[in-house]
């Protein structure tokens, strides 16, 4: 069974593995990674990805002037950016973790005849 993965993650995951790459070798890795460097790894990839697709920084579902009467009973907004950086920050977490701790992750076997299981 093949999957595919969507448009996006595909114009996505090449810039966010350089983005990572470029991180781990110009800093020393300590174990923690800090929220505002994650942001700036974030804040690259998506300059990246705008420059290949401006369509994502142009949303017109933008709420521009459409404060007032329903602002209380409506729900949050989530436009194209923030899904975007919703999903950068997913893609650079995965690829984090995985290069951090590259033996947790693949095929896990169990002895199912263990006295833990």
């Amino acid at each position: 069974m093949e999957f595919n993965y969507p448009e996006l993650y595909y114009r996505i995951y090449p810039k966010a593995i350089d983005t990572v790459s470029r991180y781990l070798n110009n800093n020393e890795f300590t174990g923690n990674i800090t929220e505002e460097d994650m942001e700036v790894m974030i804040d690259e990839v998506y300059e990246k990805v705008v420059v290949e697709c401006p369509e994502i920084n142009e949303d017109p579902g933008e709420r521009r002037g459409r404060r007032g009467r329903y602002r209380v009973a409506q729900r949050p907004f989530y436009g194209r950016r923030r899904l975007v950086r919703d999903i950068i920050s997913i893609i650079l977490l995965s690829e984090l973790f995985r290069r951090i701790n590259p033996y947790d992750y693949g095929p896990r076997y169990y002895d199912y005849n263990s006295p833990w299981y």
